[in-house]
C-alpha cells in the first residue's frame, strides 16, 4: 500500500524560536488593530462580561436565549424571565434588571417587555449570526472580502427528524450554494482552494445517521448530498463535512470517502472533513486517513479544530460509563493541535489545511511549521469564527495568509443553539477571547509551549468501585463485529431442546414448545419443555428442601455467586444480545442494553445485601443489646415478563437469590430460552441447582400452580395489571397447610403520559417521543402511550412527529438499520390491529407508518398515531405496541390533570423549559417515575430506581436502596447483658 508523505524532519529548537517571534508580532499587530475595531457592541459587551464575571449568570442567560425563541406569547415571556432572573438572586445587566424590575412591579407591559427582549437578544444574535436566509449571502461574503476574507457559510436549523427536514436543508444548501457562488465571482480575495466553501452537517442529510449501521447511513447520506457536490463540482467549490459528536466521527470520515471515489467526483478538491484536537486518537486518525488518500491517490481538505462538544463528549461517556474521548486538560488538547499541525502541513500537497483557531500560539506555530516545511503562505488558511476575533483575523491577513471566517446563516432567534455553544466557547476561562477582551494576560503567557501536567493517556469514565455497566459502544466496529458474529452462532443453534431443569436434573416433557423468530416465524429456534403441575410439586419440594442450606451460607458467598453470574454474562454479551434480536425482536441497542441491565442488577443487589447482612442498626439501652436482623421468607417464585427477558428475570432472581431465597424460575413462554442460558449461568457461578430452577410452561397452568402452592412463601411478577391482580388475589387466600402469608413483589403496566409544554425544546421532545413510544415497538411498561401537547405547540409538534415516525426503519432487528422490530407473537398483533380499527372509529389516525414499507412476514404492525377521546378505551387500557395517542391541553396544569387522569401510575414525562411548571410537575404529577425533559424509557439500575403505584404496582422500586427489604423479614432481638446489676458478657 502506498504511504502518505512523510513531513519533514523540522528542528524543535529554531521551531519554537520562529513561533515566540510570530506569536508576539501576531500578538501586537492584533492589539493595535483592537483598538481601532468595534467588535462587540455594547449591550453584546455587557452580557459578556456579566457572564464572564458570574458563573450563575452565565448559566441563567444562556439557558433564557435557549428558551427564548419559543415564546410567542408576551406573558410567557414575562413569566420566564421573573423564573430565569428571580429577584436579587442575580447582578443582571441595566436592560434585564430595569424590565425585570418594571414588569414585577407592573409598570411595563408584558408585551413591550417581550419586545424590548428580543430586540436586545436579536442584537446579540447579530454579532455571531451573519444573514438570516442563505438569499441574503452575498452581502456578507462582500463585507468579508473587503476585509481580506472568504467563508466557509453554514446553514443553521432545526435538528433534522425527517426525510422532508432533510430535504429541505439540502434545498437550503443549494441555494445558498449559488449565491456563493454568483457573489464570489465578482470578486478576488486570496484563498487557500476553492473560494467558495460551505459547510455541510452530515446529520442533517439524513435524519437516520448511525454509526450502528455505517454503510446504509452513509449510502442515505451521500445519495442526498450527490447533487450538491455535482453542482459544487461544476462551480470549483468545496463542500466540509462538518464533524460533530464522537460517535459520528468515524462514519462522517467514511461518508468523505465515499464522495472520493463516486464518479462524479469533481477533478479539483471538492471534499473537505474536520479533525478535532481534542480527541485522544485525532493522531491515528489522521495517520489512517493520510494512508487511505495515498492509497486512493485522493486529495483532501482538512479542517483542523480543537473541538466544540467537550462538554458533550464528557458528559455522555460518563453517563454511558464508557471511556472519556476528549483530553481532560487544556495543554493537552494544546500539544495534540501542534503534533496535528505538523502531521498535515508535512502531508502536503497530499491534503490541504486550514488551521481553525482563536488561539494566537497555535496561529503562530502553524506559520513556523509552514515555512519550515517551504510552504508558501498561499497554501495555508487560517480559519475564524463569525463576529469573534475580528483584531486577530485582521493580523494573520496582514502577513499575507488566506483568512477564512466560519459563517453561520440562520434565523436570528431559531438559530439560539448555534449563539448559546459560541457564547460558552466565548465565556470559558481558558479561551483566547476572553483573554483578549478583559486583557488578562501578556504575550509571554499566551505563547507558552504547552505543558500537560499528567501524560497523555485516556482516562476512563469512571474510577474507583463499580457503578454501573457500560453499553456497546456500536460506532466500534468491534461491537459490530461482535454481534454480527453471534448472530450468525445463535442461527447455526437452531433446533436444540432445552429441558426442564429441577433439583439438578433436566427434565423432558410430555408436552414441548417451538420457540418461534417473531420477525420471521418460519424460524424455529428450539424446542422448549413445557412443566406441568406435578413439575410445579417437585420442583417446590426440592426448593424447599434446599432453603435452609442456601440461607445460612454467609452473604459474601451468595454475593460472589451474582458477581460470578456478571462476569459470565459480560464474556457472552454478544451472544446474549444476539438471542435476545432473534427470540423476542430486539433492535440491537436495546438488546444490548437489556443485557447491560442484566449484569448491573448482579451487581447492584450484591452490593445491596453486603451493607443489609448485619442488619440495621436501632437505638441502645444500657444493660441491653438490640439487634435488627433480617431473614429470608422461603421458597421464592419469580415470573418474569418476556419485553425484558434478561434484565427483569436476572433482577427479580438475583434479589431473591442474594437474599437467601432458593428460586423457582417460571420465564414467558416467548423467551424461554434466554432464560435457560440465564439459569444455567447461575449454576456454572456457582448457585446450587436446587437453588435456582428452570420451570417453562403455560402461565395459566404452571404459574398459577406455583402461586397457590402453600410450600411458597415469595411471588416475585412483572406483567399485566390482569394477571398481577389474579395472583394477588390468589395469594391472598390461605389453604390448609399454608403456614405463612405469602407476600407479593408485583409490577404491573402503565398508560404513560408525556407533557409538551409550549415552550419545550420540540427537537427533544419528538426526538424522546419517537424513542419513548416506538422504542422495542412500544412493548415495554415504561413506552409513552400517551402525548399531551399544549395548544401552542400542537400542530407543529404532531406535524413533526409525524414525519419523524414515518423515517423509522421497520425491519427485521436482525439488521442494525432498524428501528421497529415485530410484535412478540400473532396475538399481539391481532390486538393492535383491531386498536387501530377502533381509532378509525372513535376518534382519528393522524399517521400511520405505510403497509408497503412493513415486511410481509413475521409480526410486525406499522407505527401509528392517533387522536381519540381521554377517556376511551385506547386512552385508558394498557395496550404493548407502536400506537400512540396524541391529546391537545389549553394550560399546563390541564395537561397534568389529562397525565393523572388514568388508573394508572408508572412513568411520565415533561418537556418544557419553564422552571415553574417542572417544580408544579414534580410535586403534581403522580407517577412511579418522572422524567423531565429527556425520554421516558431506560431507567438505570442504582440511579433511576424503576417502578409505580396506584395499578402500575406496588410501590417496590426495581433497582432502588430499599429494594431487598421488601423481600425479607425483620426480626428484632433483645439481649439482656446484665443480671442483678453484673455484667452477662
Amino acid at each position: 500500500m502506498a504511504r502518505p508523505p512523510q513531513a519533514k524532519r523540522l528542528d524543535a529548537s529554531a521551531l519554537e524560536q520562529r513561533t515566540q517571534a510570530i506569536g508576539r508580532e501576531l500578538f501586537a499587530a492584533a492589539k493595535r488593530e483592537h483598538a481601532h475595531l468595534s467588535a462587540l457592541n455594547r449591550w453584546t459587551a455587557q452580557v459578556l462580561s456579566w457572564c464572564l464575571g458570574d458563573p450563575a449568570a452565565k448559566a441563567a442567560v444562556l439557558r433564557f436565549i435557549d428558551v427564548l425563541p419559543s415564546l410567542q406569547d408576551p406573558r410567557d415571556m414575562a413569566r420566564h424571565l421573573l423564573d430565569y432572573f428571580p429577584d436579587s438572586d442575580l447582578r443582571l445587566p441595566g436592560p434585564l434588571r430595569l424590565g425585570s424590575g418594571l414588569a414585577r412591579r407592573g409598570l411595563l407591559t408584558h408585551g413591550a417587555l417581550a419586545t424590548v427582549i428580543r430586540q436586545l437578544v436579536e442584537q446579540l444574535a447579530q454579532q455571531f449570526i451573519a444573514e438570516s436566509k442563505p438569499q441574503a449571502a452575498a452581502r456578507v461574503i462582500a463585507a468579508l472580502a473587503e476585509r481580506g476574507a472568504t467563508c466557509s457559510l453554514d446553514i443553521l436549523g432545526e435538528q433534522v427528524l425527517s426525510e422532508a427536514e432533510a430535504d429541505g436543508y439540502l434545498a437550503q444548501c443549494q441555494t445558498l450554494l449559488k449565491e456563493s457562488v454568483a457573489a464570489c465571482g465578482r470578486l478576488t480575495v486570496a484563498s487557500c482552494g476553492p473560494r467558495v466553501n460551505l459547510s455541510v452537517k452530515p446529520s442533517a442529510l439524513t435524519p437516520h445517521f448511525d454509526p450502528a449501521s455505517p454503510m446504509k447511513s452513509v449510502g442515505r447520506a451521500a445519495n442526498r448530498l450527490l447533487p450538491l457536490l455535482e453542482a459544487a463540482g461544476d462551480d470549483e467549490a468545496l463542500l466540509t463535512l462538518d464533524m460533530e459528536q464522537y460517535e459520528l466521527r468515524n462514519v462522517t470520515l467514511d461518508l468523505a470517502k465515499r464522495l472520493l471515489v463516486h464518479p462524479t467526483r469533481a477533478s479539483h478538491v471538492s471534499i473537505g472533513v474536520v479533525i478535532q484536537a481534542y480527541l485522544l486518537d485525532a493522531d491515528r486518525t489522521v495517520d489512517e486517513l493520510l494512508a487511505w488518500l495515498s492509497s486512493h491517490e485522493r486529495t483532501l481538505a482538512i479542517r483542523l479544530v480543537r473541538g466544540a462538544y467537550w462538554d458533550v463528549e464528557v458528559a455522555q461517556a460518563q453517563q454511558l460509563h464508557w471511556p472519556i474521548p476528549v483530553y481532560q486538560e487544556k495543554a493537552l488538547t494544546d500539544a495534540a493541535f501542534e503534533r496535528l499541525v505538523v502531521q498535515l502541513l508535512g502531508a502536503a500537497p497530499l491534503v490541504i489545511t486550514a488551521i481553525a483557531s482563536h488561539n494566537v500560539r497555535s496561529l503562530a506555530y502553524a506559520m513556523a511549521v509552514a515555512e519550515q516545511l517551504g510552504l508558501p503562505a498561499a497554501q495555508l488558511e487560517f480559519q475564524f469564527l463569525y463576529g469573534m476575533g475580528d483584531a486577530l483575523q485582521q493580523a494573520v491577513a496582514a502577513r499575507g495568509y488566506p483568512v477564512r471566517v466560519y459563517t453561520p446563516i440562520g434565523q436570528l432567534l431559531p438559530g439560539m443553539a448555534y449563539l448559546v455553544r459560541r457564547l460558552l466557547e466565548n465565556t470559558a476561562n481558558e479561551s483566547f477571547l476572553r483573554q483578549e477582551f478583559l486583557q488578562e494576560r501578556t504575550a509571554e503567557e499566551l505563547l507558552k509551549p504547552p505543558a500537560p501536567a499528567r501524560p497523555a493517556a485516556g482516562t476512563p469514565a469512571a474510577t474507583g468501585e463499580w457503578n454501573g455497566e457500560p453499553v456497546l459502544d456500536f460506532a466500534k466496529a468491534e461491537h459490530r463485529d461482535g454481534v454480527a458474529q453471534a448472530l450468525n452462532q445463535v442461527r447455526a443453534g437452531f433446533g436444540r431442546a432445552y429441558p426442564l431443569l429441577i433439583g439438578g436434573e433436566a427434565l423432558e416433557s410430555s408436552q414441548w414448545m417451538d420457540a418461534r423468530n417473531p420477525a420471521r416465524p418460519e424460524d424455529v429456534l428450539g424446542r422448549v419443555a413445557q412443566a406441568t403441575r406435578a413439575d410445579a410439586d417437585r420442583a417446590v419440594a426440592c426448593a424447599a428442601q434446599a432453603q435452609p442450606r442456601w440461607a445460612s451460607l454467609p452473604v459474601e458467598a451468595r454475593v460472589g455467586c451474582l458477581r460470578r453470574a456478571a462476569e459470565l454474562l459480560r464474556r457472552q454479551r454478544y451472544a446474549l444480545a444476539a438471542l435476545e434480536i432473534i427470540e423476542v425482536g430486539k433492535p440491537w441497542r436495546e438488546a444490548d442494553a437489556d443485557i447491560m441491565e442484566a449484569i448491573e442488577y448482579l451487581e447492584y443487589y450484591g452490593r445491596s445485601m453486603l451493607e443489609l447482612g448485619e442488619g440495621k442498626p436501632l437505638w441502645q439501652r444500657p444493660g441491653e443489646r438490640n439487634l435488627y436482623r433480617y431473614l429470608p421468607r422461603g421458597v421464592a417464585v419469580v415470573i418474569a415478563p418476556w419485553n425484558f427477558p434478561a434484565a427483569i428475570l436476572t433482577g427479580m432472581a438475583s434479589a431473591a437469590l442474594v437474599t437467601g431465597h432458593p428460586v423457582i424460575l417460571k420465564p414467558a413462554e416467548q423467551s424461554s430460552i434466554i432464560a435457560a442460558h440465564l439459569v444455567r449461568m447461575l449454576h456454572e457461578a456457582g448457585v446450587p441447582p436446587a437453588a435456582v430452577q428452570f420451570l417453562p410452561g403455560d402461565g395459566s397452568e404452571v404459574g398459577a400452580a406455583l402461586v397457590a402452592h402453600p410450600a411458597t412463601q415469595l411471588i416475585l411478577f412483572t406483567g399485566s395489571k390482569a394477571v398481577g391482580l389474579s395472583i394477588l388475589a390468589a395469594c391472598g387466600k390461605v389453604p390448609t397447610g399454608q403456614r405463612a402469608i405469602k407476600h407479593v413483589v408485583a409490577e404491573l403496566g402503565g398508560k404513560n403520559a408525556v407533557i409538551v409544554d409550549a415552550d419545550a425544546d420540540v427537537d427533544a421532545a419528538v426526538s424522546g417521543v419517537l424513542r419513548s413510544a416506538f422504542g422495542y415497538a412500544g412493548q415495554k411498561c415504561s413506552a409513552a402511550s400517551r402525548v399531551i401537547v399544549h395548544r401552542a405547540l400542537y400542530d407543529r409538534f404532531l406535524e413533526r412527529l409525524a414525519a419523524a415516525t414515518d423515517r423509522l426503519v421497520v425491519e427485521d432487528p436482525a439488521d442494525p438499520d432498524t428501528d421497529v422490530g415485530p410484535l412478540i407473537d400473532a396475538d399481539a398483533q391481532r390486538r393492535l390491529a383491531a386498536a387501530l380499527e377502533r381509532a378509525q372509529r372513535v376518534g382519528r389516525v393522524a399517521y400511520r407508518y405505510p403497509a408497503s414499507r412493513t415486511p410481509p412476514r413475521g409480526y410486525f404492525v406499522p407505527p401509528a398515531i392517533v387522536e381519540v377521546p381521554p377517556r376511551d378505551a385506547l386512552a385508558q387500557e394498557e395496550l404493548f405496541g407502536p400506537l400512540v395517542c396524541c391529546f391537545r391541553a389549553d394550560t399546563f396544569s390541564e395537561a397534568l390533570a389529562l397525565a393523572n387522569d388514568t388508573d394508572f401510575a408508572l412513568t411520565g414525562g415533561v418537556y418544557s423549559r419553564s422552571p415553574s411548571h417542572i417544580e408544579e410537575a414534580m410535586r403534581a404529577f403522580d407517577v412511579g417515575n418522572l422524567y423531565i425533559n429527556r425520554p421516558i424509557t431506560g431507567a438505570l439500575v442504582g440511579r433511576q430506581p424503576f417502578g409505580g403505584h396506584r395499578l402500575s404496582g406496588l410501590g417496590t422500586k426495581a433497582g432502588g436502596p430499599d429494594y431487598l427489604v421488601q423481600l425479607l423479614l425483620p426480626k428484632t432481638i433483645c439481649v439482656n447483658t446484665t443480671r442483678h446489676g453484673l455484667p452477662l458478657e
